[in-house]
C-alpha cells in the first residue's frame, strides 16, 4: 500500500452555538518531516504596535510538525469565507534540497474555507495534494492557478536577479492571466461558485499581470541597483497603476494584491499633487492625507465596505503617521458621524486626545522606571538638564548610531534609552546595559509598556524625543534617520547651542 500522510480537515457546525466552527485533524506516518502551519487571513483594522491600526490580521491556527507527532487537531470559528494559507516547510537543510524541490516541497497552498466546510486534504509523497469533501473544486483551482502572491511565481517564470532585462516574466504572467480566466469559466461552468470566491478570482487575476510589468520595469530603471527613481521614472510607473486598475465589487476586498492596489489608485493623485520629499522620509503631509481622504469618499461612493476600508486607513495614518493632530482632527470629524458603530471610533478618540498632550512647550507626562541596578527613576528626577530620550524596541536599540552624538554633547545633554520591549525579563535586559557617562538606561516591564504606548504614543517611526531642562517638550516627533540623525541634532542644539 502507498505510503501516504493524511491532513483532515473537518469543519463541524456545533449545535447551539452562534457561529460555526472549523476542527482540524492531522495523521500522518512517522516518517514525514514536514512542519504544516495554518494561518487565518482576515481583512479586519485591529491595534498593532508601531503602525496604529493594522488592516489584516494574522491569526495562526496551529503548527503541527508531523515528523515528531502522528496526529493531532486544531478548531477555531468559521462564519463567513476566510482564507487559509497552509504553509508547507521541509526540515530538512535547505543546501539539501534542489531549486525545483525547495519549490514544490517548500511552499504556501491557499485554502478557501466556508462556514460548515468538511474537508479532507491527502498528502501524497513529495508534498502532491489531493482533496475530498464538498468544496473540493476550490481548493483545486486555487492549488493549480494561485500562489500565494505574484512574488511567488518569480521561480517558475525563471527570474534571473542579476538580470536588468526580464521582459519574458511579463508574457509569462500575461499567459498566466488567460490561462486562469479560460480555466476559470470552465469551472463556474460545473460548479456553483460564491460571490466572495468570485471577485477574489477575478480581481487577484485582473491586478498581478500589470504589477508584474511594474516589478520588470522597476528593476530596468533602476539598472539593478538601490538608487532612488526620478519624478519621471515615478509618474511612468503610476501610469500602469492609473490605467490598469478598475473596481470591482466590494468583495474583492478578499484580495491582498486588490487592496494593496486600490489604496495605490486613490492614493496616486493626491501625491502628484502634493509630492512626497525625501526630507520627510516621503511621508505624506498633512494636505495629501486630507485630499486622499476627500478623493476616497468621491469615488468610492457606490462601494461601502471599500470606502470604509480606506476612510479608516487613511485617518489611521493621519493619527499614528502625523506629529500634528490637527488633519487627524478634521477627518476624525468626519468619520465618527459616518460611521457611528465603528468599532474604532474610540481607539481614534483616544490616541487624538493623547498625542493632543504631546505638543511643544508641554509638560512631559511622569513616569517612574527601573535602572540597572532595580533603583526606580522618575522623569522629574531628572529635571535641571535636557533630556535626549530614545525608544528602544529590540535590545541596546540607537545605541550603535548615538554613542558619538553622547561624547559629542557631552555633560549638557542625558541620553535616557528606555526599552520597551514586550517580553523582555529585567535580567535579561540589564545584561545588556552598557555603562556610559552620559547614559541612562531604563527598563519598562510589559505593564508600563501598555502605560507608554497610550500616554506616550510610542511607535518605532518616531522612536526619540528631546525635552528641555524643565522636563517640557521640545520635540515629541523625532523619526528615526540615517545615517546621523539630523533632526534630533537639530532639536538638541536648540536647547544647548552645540
Amino acid at each position: 500500500m502507498k505510503a501516504v500522510s493524511t491532513i483532515i480537515f473537518t469543519m463541524l457546525v456545533i449545535s447551539g452555538m452562534a457561529q460555526s466552527s472549523a476542527r482540524i485533524n492531522i495523521a500522518s506516518p512517522t516518517e514525514v518531516d514536514y512542519v504544516y502551519s495554518l494561518t487565518l487571513e482576515r481583512v479586519r483594522f485591529h491595534e498593532t504596535l508601531g503602525v496604529g491600526l493594522a488592516e489584516t490580521e494574522y491569526e495562526t491556527i496551529d503548527v503541527f510538525d508531523l515528523s515528531i507527532q502522528k496526529d493531532g487537531s486544531t478548531t477555531f470559528p468559521v462564519d463567513k469565507p476566510l482564507l487559509v494559507r497552509m504553509t508547507i516547510a521541509s526540515k530538512r537543510p535547505t543546501n539539501d534540497l534542489s531549486p525545483a524541490e525547495m519549490r514544490r516541497q517548500s511552499r504556501t497552498q491557499l485554502l478557501y474555507i466556508v462556514p460548515d466546510e468538511n474537508l479532507t486534504i491527502t498528502v501524497n509523497p513529495g508534498n502532491e495534494l489531493t482533496f475530498e469533501g464538498k468544496n473540493v473544486a476550490y481548493q483545486e483551482f486555487l492549488q493549480n492557478y494561485f500562489l500565494e502572491n505574484h512574488y511567488q511565481y518569480l521561480p517558475a517564470f525563471r527570474f534571473n536577479p542579476k538580470k536588468i532585462d526580464n521582459d519574458a516574466i511579463v508574457t509569462q504572467s500575461d499567459s498566466l492571466a488567460q490561462l486562469r480566466l479560460a480555466q476559470y469559466e470552465t469551472f463556474k461552468a460545473a460548479h456553483p461558485v460564491d460571490s466572495t470566491f468570485d471577485n477574489y478570482v477575478r480581481a487577484t487575476t485582473h491586478v498581478e499581470p500589470y504589477l508584474m510589468r511594474i516589478v520588470v520595469r522597476d528593476r530596468q530603471m533602476r539598472k539593478n541597483t538601490p538608487v532612488k527613481l526620478t519624478p519621471e521614472q515615478r509618474k511612468e510607473l503610476n501610469t500602469i497603476t492609473m490605467d490598469n486598475f478598475k473596481l470591482y465589487p466590494d468583495e474583492a476586498l478578499f484580495s491582498l494584491a486588490y487592496r494593496n492596489e486600490l489604496r495605490n489608485w486613490i492614493l496616486i493623485p493626491s501625491t502628484e499633487k502634493y509630492p512626497q520629499e525625501v526630507s520627510t522620509q516621503f511621508m505624506l503631509s498633512a494636505e495629501a492625507v486630507q485630499d486622499v481622504y476627500q478623493r476616497s469618499i468621491e469615488k468610492l461612493q457606490n462601494y461601502p465596505k471599500q470606502q470604509e476600508y480606506l476612510l479608516t486607513y487613511w485617518l489611521n495614518y493621519a493619527v499614528t503617521a502625523l506629529p500634528s493632530m490637527q488633519a487627524a482632527k478634521a477627518l476624525f470629524s468626519d468619520f465618527g458621524p459616518r460611521y457611528p458603530d465603528s468599532e474604532v471610533k474610540d481607539y481614534f478618540a483616544k490616541i487624538i486626545a493623547a498625542k493632543e498632550k504631546l505638543e511643544k512647550g508641554q509638560s512631559a507626562p511622569e513616569f517612574t522606571l527601573l535602572n540597572k541596578d532595580s533603583t526606580m527613576v522618575s522623569l522629574s528626577s531628572l529635571r535641571g538638564k535636557p533630556l535626549a530620550v530614545a525608544f528602544a524596541f529590540n535590545l541596546k536599540q540607537h545605541e550603535p548610531t548615538l554613542k558619538l552624538l553622547e561624547e559629542a554633547k557631552g555633560d549638557s545633554v542625558l541620553f535616557v534609552y528606555v526599552s520597551v520591549t514586550p517580553g523582555i525579563p529585567f535580567h535579561t535586559w540589564k545584561d545588556y546595559v552598557e555603562a556610559r557617562p552620559h547614559a541612562l538606561h531604563l527598563y519598562a516591564p510589559d505593564e508600563e509598556i501598555e502605560k507608554f504606548k497610550a500616554v506616550y504614543a510610542v511607535e518605532p517611526r518616531f522612536p526619540f524625543m528631546v525635552i528641555d531642562e524643565a522636563g517640557r517638550f521640545v520635540n515629541r516627533w523625532i523619526p528615526q534617520e540615517f545615517p546621523d540623525n539630523p533632526t534630533l541634532k537639530k532639536e538638541l542644539r536648540s536647547v544647548v547651542g552645540q
